[in-house]
């Protein structure tokens, strides 16, 4: 405060906000009543300031000039509205003019600042009009505070609110806010919507009225009611529950209990209509167990297949090791990823009858597990535990663990990982009440999980191989008498080799000595010939059975060329195919690498396969002799247009002494020659037919390599 000059005997003083030239008229004395009011002035919490009432700056206090920004100073030399905001300017211009009036007594408005950093403020302003003791207008005091931060508050809590609104109009759930009591705070027209309600009832907040217009539309409005009761009671609990309503919709109804600082003070009811989706679930259901149903049909009908595919091919012949290979073929991939099954023989050691891979890359790592000895296989072993027990084992998990405590050396175990075997079922093979065998199943690559079910379809596959077994095995009398019967053939064949060779001299010079013109002389002389020749190919067909069955079948190998053995071939046969007008031609890949091999011997394989090919093809029908390269082994097929051959045949096609029902021409030694000098050579012969379109027969020799002698 500075002293300011008197015109009484009294100290006065003056606002240091005051403007000069106006201390006089404003100023109060020192001590006085007036002094207690300068110092509130000055020290009040809010901007005050004095205008006269053309609106010229008298007094600014503190506070005032904190809120602008300005010094008083520099307030005092402003205009008014040079601290408004331009856009406010005009009402507050007319508001001072109404108080000058006297059309009011006083105005508050709220209104902008412009700091003095150029930051806008809201401020409360209010302006009224002091009055001297007879009532005359003397002055201007306005009143400011800075509501700059409620303003803002304000203005996120109408955002904020604006956001709650336009979500709860906008969400597919029926909402509904109630306080503790039960009063309906807040909706969303979704809910009215929903339960067909006015929205009127709800915004009286009446939920007693609501809550009767919704009874009369549920199935059973007592457990409504109950569960609501219930909520109320307990205001912190949350809640789900289904409600059916009596036109056929379904409602999920979800309660949760509305929070301020952790304290119950309300509940959020929320109603989604769930119809659609629950009689799609339904739906969804029926068609599950529909599926599932016609599944376990489709499963049934191909376990019954399967059993009676795997009964004809066990029926189909007394080589239970043909059979039962088939068998292991036929379980892939039908029932398992890979198979195998094996048969105790007389010395108490496994022998691998049969094995089969979906995966052709892995059956060499077949081949290696059924090289283990039996020492390698532990007492947790499948295979050891059937042949013990008897009882079939069902490992429907196989884990690393299990793989160790089977085998016994790590080596082994190796091998049987990278077969990746993920579940497994073995079952023996019984007859006489004494395991003959075990039959295994494994699945890898197809992630398939067995269950009781597969391990009562394995047991019945196993069931009818042990019968093939046993008969088999009552059946081995009657080889052996086979094999009898074979030496004696052998015999005889030998000793008719010298008669005969003195029949064909004979027959031969009296060809030759025999004159043209004596024509029914030569021909039943050549009808003696022919018959000795026949004669002498099946003593010579017997005596390679012999050499066959006793492992002494010789061959000269040596490297020939594969276009040199058929053609060779061809041109010996051609006259016999053009006999009964059938086209025989030869298809050969360019640059074949040769083969190691006997000419003579691959020539009668040939030989056999295109005689057999001639004496089946129709008239006018094809015969094609190939060759290519496969995989280090040239690949001959022999292909014929002829009615081809029943998959029932099949299996026994290369078998000794077997023909075909329709005929009976030769003794049946052809094919199982040719198999026996095929796999003489290292090499494969098999077939594929297809009845009504021919047959092809396949067999294989290997390549000569730089170091063939």
């Amino acid at each position: 405060m500075a002293p300011m000059m008197s015109a009484t005997d009294s100290t006065i003083l003056a606002p240091s906000s005051a403007v000069p030239g106006w201390t006089a008229e404003y100023a109060v004395p020192l001590g006085g009543p007036g002094h207690l009011l300068l110092a509130t002035f000055e020290q009040a919490a809010i901007g005050i300031a004095h205008l006269t009432l053309d609106e010229q700056w008298i007094s600014v206090n503190q506070r005032y000039c904190e809120i602008t920004g300005y010094s008083r100073e520099e307030i005092l030399t402003f205009k008014v509205e040079q601290l408004t905001h331009p856009e406010d300017v005009e009402a507050s211009l007319e508001f001072i003019r109404r108080i000058r009036s006297g059309e009011l007594p006083e105005y508050r408005m709220e209104k902008r600042y412009v700091r003095k950093n150029g930051a806008v403020i809201w401020v409360h302003l209010t302006v009224s009009i002091v009055r001297s003791a007879t009532g005359a207008p003397l002055y201007l005091v306005a009143f400011i505070e800075d509501i700059t931060q409620r303003r803002e508050a304000q203005s996120e809590a109408s955002r904020s609110l604006s956001l709650l609104r336009a979500t709860l109009e906008s969400t597919a759930d029926g909402i509904l806010v109630v306080d503790l009591n039960g009063k309906i705070l807040s909706f969303n027209q979704k809910v009215a919507d929903m339960w067909g309600i006015p929205p009127e009832v709800f915004a009286s907040g009446d939920d007693q009225r609501a809550i009767n217009m919704a009874l009369e539309k549920l199935v059973n409005p007592d457990d409504f009611v109950a569960k609501m009761m219930e909520l109320y009671r307990h205001p912190e609990e949350s809640s789900y529950d289904v409600l059916a309503l009596k036109d056929g919709r379904t409602f999920e109804r979800y309660s949760q209990a509305q929070l301020i600082d952790d304290v119950p003070v309300g509940r959020v009811w929320s109603f989604r209509d769930a119809t659609s989706r629950r009689r799609a679930e339904e739906q969804e259901i029926e068609l599950v167990q529909e599926q599932a149903a016609r599944a376990e049909a489709e499963n049934s009908q191909k376990r019954a297949s399967l059993l009676a595919e795997a009964s004809r091919v066990l029926s189909a012949s007394f080589d239970y090791q043909t059979t039962l290979a088939a068998l292991v073929r036929l379980a892939v991939p039908a029932l398992a990823d890979y198979c195998a099954l094996d048969i105790i023989d007389a010395e108490d050691t496994f022998e691998r009858i049969g094995e089969a891979h979906v995966d052709a890359a892995k059956s060499q790592l077949l081949r290696e597990v059924a090289r283990f000895p039996k020492s390698a296989l532990t007492a947790r072993h499948p295979l050891m535990r059937v042949m013990t027990t008897g009882a079939p084992v069902l490992e429907a998990d196989i884990t690393p663990a299990f793989i160790r405590a089977s085998f016994a050396e790590a080596g082994q175990r190796r091998v049987v990982e990278a077969l990746e075997p993920r579940s497994l079922i073995c079952v023996p093979l019984v007859a006489s009440g004494k395991p003959l065998g075990a039959l295994t199943l494994v699945t890898s690559g197809s992630g398939r999980r067995y269950d009781i079910a597969d391990l009562s379809l394995a047991a019945d596959l196993a069931r009818r191989a042990a019968i093939v077994v046993e008969h088999a095995r009552l059946f081995h009398e009657a080889q052996q008498a086979t094999r009898a019967r074979d030496d004696v053939l052998a015999v005889v064949a030998h000793d008719l080799r010298n008669p005969l060779n003195t029949v064909t001299m004979a027959v031969s010079l009296m060809l030759e000595t025999t004159p043209l013109e004596r024509v029914e002389e030569r021909r039943q002389a050549e009808i003696v010939r022919r018959a000795a020749d026949r004669m002498n190919r099946m003593i010579q067909d017997l005596l390679d059975v012999k050499r066959m069955e006793s492992g002494r079948l010789t061959t000269d190998l040596k490297p020939e060329l594969p276009a040199t053995l058929v053609n060779d071939t061809i041109d010996m046969l051609r006259p016999l195919a053009a006999g009964s007008t059938i086209t025989l031609e030869a298809h050969i890949e360019d640059d074949l690498p040769p083969v190691l091999a006997d000419a003579a011997r691959v020539q009668q394989v040939l030989s056999n396969l295109v005689g057999n090919a001639v004496k089946f093809t129709p008239r006018s029908g094809r015969i094609t002799v190939c060759a290519e390269h496969i995989d280090g082994e040239v690949r001959f097929g022999v292909i014929d247009t002829g009615p081809g051959i029943p998959a029932e045949q099949l299996p026994h096609i290369f078998g000794r002494f077997w023909q075909a029902k329709s005929d009976h021409r030769g003794i049946g030694l052809g094919l199982a020659i040719a198999k026996g000098i095929v796999e003489a050579h290292n090499g494969r012969i098999w077939v594929e037919s297809h009845v009504g379109l021919g047959s092809t027969f396949y067999f294989t020799l290997p390549t000569a390599t730089d170091k063939t002698p």
